[in-house]
């Protein structure tokens, strides 16, 4: 169990690279626009944490002090975070398809949500 909790919580990394990698690497472009990595990056880490979050009940039944509990309030602010990521970045692409343009306040605000995520994990 202990594997899987592992092998998900690299996942998770990897969706918060894809997800705030791409974020960073347009800030030099000019035009901004959430692209479809950042969407399956924002997505994978919304499944991989969900799983972690599951996982951790039955390592917890195991050995309580080596695998404490979450607190539930913080996953739900992230739960929260991330599912707004999702619908800007959702709701933007579908515009700027129709429109051909970026979409630098939807960029700009998904971005600053993610570094919000990543600042809630660490300090919280």
């Amino acid at each position: 169990m202990e594997a899987v909790s592992n092998v998900f919580l690299v996942l998770h990394f990897v969706g918060l690279a894809a997800l705030f990698g791409g974020f960073l690497a347009q800030m030099t472009s000019a035009t901004k626009q959430i692209t479809n990595g950042m969407l399956h990056g924002a997505l994978l880490s919304l499944i991989a944490g969900i799983v972690l979050v599951g996982v951790s009940y039955p390592l917890n039944d195991q050995d309580s002090t080596a695998y404490p509990l979450y607190d539930n309030s913080k996953i739900s602010v992230k739960l929260l975070i991330v599912a707004a990521i999702l619908i800007i970045g959702y709701t933007s692409k579908r515009k700027s398809k129709n429109s051909g343009q970026g979409d630098t306040a939807a960029w700009a605000t998904v971005g600053l949500l993610a570094l919000t995520n990543i600042i809630i994990a660490v300090f919280w």
